[in-house]
């Protein structure tokens, strides 16, 4: 899915990253969800022997995993972080029906802060970015980021540049 169909683009405003949460931060999540889409396998036979009720329980269990997955991809790839030469762009998808969008101007952006808290997050180098936004305008957290210094010196260039620019 291109990130372009999630959003409008300002004229002349062109991409510049799009940044995604790491598949780190979900992967204990998608491997229960896909034993739980594989549980019914597990009793496939014993199951069926138990006749209408047996395979109506495998087909239940075996959906609702396949739902659950769906629902965890679909959330997954269409969060994102896009920043452009304008502004930044953020897209949460929290369920089939729940998107939140957020952007912010690099003008109404006063401060870049990134944090990497905890063993895990070291070890695989994820984090969250903020923007901390002036005036009443709400912050811009995007957690599970891969490199987060990365991401927060481009957004700081960024700044910069506009800055120099105005």
């Amino acid at each position: 899915m291109k990130v372009e169909n999630l959003f409008q683009l300002k004229p002349h405003e062109e991409i510049i990253e799009v940044i995604r949460e790491s598949i780190y931060f979900h992967l204990l999540k998608f491997v229960l969800i896909i034993f739980w889409l594989l549980l019914p396998f597990l009793f496939l036979f014993p199951l069926f022997r138990e006749g209408t009720w047996g395979i109506i329980l495998f087909f239940i269990v075996f959906l609702s995993g396949l739902i659950a997955f769906i629902r965890k991809s679909y959330c997954w790839t269409r969060t994102v972080l896009v920043v452009t030469d304008k502004r930044v762009i953020d897209l949460e998808q929290k369920g089939f029906f729940d998107k939140v969008v957020t952007e912010a101007t690099y003008k109404q952006i006063d401060e870049v802060t990134y944090r990497i808290k905890g063993f895990i997050p070291t070890i695989f180098r994820y984090g969250k970015v903020s923007l901390h936004l002036g005036g009443s305008a709400a912050d811009i957290e995007f957690s599970a980021i891969q490199q987060p210094s990365r991401v927060h010196d481009l957004i700081n260039d960024l700044r910069d540049e506009y800055e120099k620019r105005s």
